[in-house]
């Protein structure tokens, strides 16, 4: 490049003198397209992490629907068991309606075992994915920037030489 100097164009000269020392920036282009990689990887664990998060407090909402129903259930076969000794003339009514709460009440109990597990394995899938989180220097937004001025510097080199190359 000395021997060149003073020799060529000085907008030639302006635009390669950055493109040759171009390789002195590989490290921070590399460092930026990982940063870059990593910011991704991170936004898509935050979002996975985020939806097993909503999907073990939906659980726990379901949990605490099924525990208010079962109480409910229950008061209303107390009811039901204390109007069958008054009203005797009414049994078959109120027994009928018996079987319909035990009935309810045998489904609550699976169900809850079954959104418990599923709370736990949600809890335990986000508790792993938050772990699998770790703080990135700089922002997209800089390794974008990064990535792009030293782009211009290739790009603007090569319609240099191009356009150089096209004068001889």
């Amino acid at each position: 490049m000395e021997e060149l100097e003073g020799k060529l164009p000085e907008p030639i000269e302006e635009a390669l003198i950055p493109a040759a020392f171009i390789e002195s920036h590989r490290a921070e282009f590399n460092k930026a397209q990982k940063q870059l990689a990593n910011h991704l990887q991170q936004e898509e664990i935050i979002k996975q992490r985020d939806n097993l998060k909503a999907l073990a407090e939906s659980a726990i909402g379901e949990i605490k629907s099924l525990n208010d129903t079962q109480a409910s259930i229950l008061r209303n076969k107390t009811a039901l068991e204390a109007e069958r000794d008054r009203l005797l003339q009414e049994l078959n009514r109120v027994n009928q309606a018996i079987d319909i709460a035990d009935h309810d009440l045998s489904q609550i109990p699976p169900a809850i075992a079954k959104l418990e597990e599923d709370k736990q394995k949600h809890a335990r899938q986000a508790y792993q994915l938050h772990k699998s989180l770790w703080p990135i220097s700089g922002s997209s937004v800089d390794s974008n920037r990064v990535i792009e001025n030293i782009d211009q510097i290739r790009l603007r080199a090569m319609k240099v030489i191009q356009e150089a190359l096209g004068l001889l």
